[in-house]
């Protein structure tokens, strides 16, 4: 496996791509403390596996089956629920594929996400350009959603982007960062990293609130909360006419949590939360500290309860809701565990 580590280059591309104002700050012992994962269902677990392992160099791990597990027939809403897990690992984050033998009804008729959510749109892959993880991305079953060609945003910043969907239309990012064009004095390490998981709001507003209190940091970094962001390129990025955008990102350790809210197309409102079996990013799980305090966190943030927590993975799992519905996942487990945030040497950078 070839790395080449991209955390600088991750400050110069946000510092090319975003309109900041005060620096983020937190406190000193988050009860968050990283994010384990992101979890994806899919319809073909091997497929996936290996187009995210050729794409993007993410590590399988061996395959879970799963047979009835209680956390996991909660979730879906019935007993008996089947299905087959692994972890994909990168340098600094992971996400959790999960197959399920026979989804519900209901998750097999949920359509697939759009790019304006609400929901967890996109993770973010940002790789050196010489990588071509786009081009393989769609050499091995991927499908632009906009411009087929990336999109060079910046001219004062080597970064390029396009928006994909794998063969189960769950959307993902890619940033193409051209290594030789920044002239760095010393060879970075990592060639490939998840960047950041991607939560597509209705209230910007209201999200930011949410995150500040429940990951303990103040004056997150936002762009186009004045003014929106838009454009000939953004609408090429996005697949979309006329889009107008703002976002906001938290940096969780070892991810970054990006917040974005579309004024053009606007997303409705979710009735009732998307299916945990229905294709598609189905959690954020968050590594914390103390079970306790993490809920306690959510509830005064205005979250819901899905779950107390119970064993799974070798650890303790609970679960809840942010405002927009989305399922967040608080896990504790031993720091060797495979699922910890905390095994990602100086956080993949």
């Amino acid at each position: 496996m070839v790395r080449l580590s991209l955390g600088l280059l991750s400050v110069l591309t946000l510092a090319g791509c975003s309109w900041f104002s005060a620096e983020p700050s937190r406190v000193e012992n988050p009860v968050v403390r990283g994010v384990d994962y992101v979890g994806m269902t899919v319809s073909n677990l091997e497929r996936s596996s290996v187009l995210y392992q050729k794409a993007a160099d993410l590590t399988p791990s061996d395959i879970t089956q799963i047979d009835s597990h209680p956390v996991v027939n909660s979730l879906v809403g019935r007993d008996g629920a089947k299905a087959k897990s692994r972890l994909l690992t990168s340098v600094n984050a992971q996400l959790k594929l999960t197959e399920f033998t026979q989804p519900a009804a209901k998750a097999a008729n949920t359509p697939h996400l759009e790019v304006y959510g609400p929901g967890i749109a996109h993770v973010c892959y940002q790789v050196a350009k010489h990588t071509h993880t786009y081009e393989t991305f769609l050499a091995n079953g991927a499908t632009p959603i906009g411009d087929p060609e990336m999109i060079h945003l910046n001219p004062k910043n080597p970064v390029y982007y396009a928006y994909a969907h794998d063969p189960d239309h769950i959307l993902f990012e890619v940033e193409h960062v051209d290594v030789q064009a920044l002239e760095l004095p010393t060879p970075p390490k990592n060639e490939y990293r998840i960047r950041h998981v991607s939560l597509a709001t209705t209230d910007m507003d209201r999200s930011v609130g949410f995150y500040s209190h429940l990951l303990e940091i103040k004056d997150p970094r936002r762009a186009g909360s004045l003014i929106k962001l838009s454009g000939e390129k953004l609408d090429k990025i996005a697949g979309q006419k006329d889009a107008a955008i703002e976002m906001a990102w938290f940096q969780i350790r070892n991810l970054e949590l990006e917040i974005i809210q579309y004024h053009s197309p606007q997303p409705t409102p979710l009735n009732t939360p998307r299916p945990f079996d229905a294709l598609g990013y189905n959690s954020v799980v968050f590594d914390v500290t103390d079970l306790a305090a993490a809920k306690a966190l959510l509830l005064e943030a205005g979250g819901t309860l899905v779950s107390d927590a119970r064993p799974m993975d070798g650890g303790y799992i609970m679960y809840g809701r942010d405002l927009d519905g989305n399922l967040l996942g608080f896990q504790k487990s031993a720091d060797g565990s495979p699922y910890s945030s905390q095994q990602f040497a100086d956080n993949g950078i």
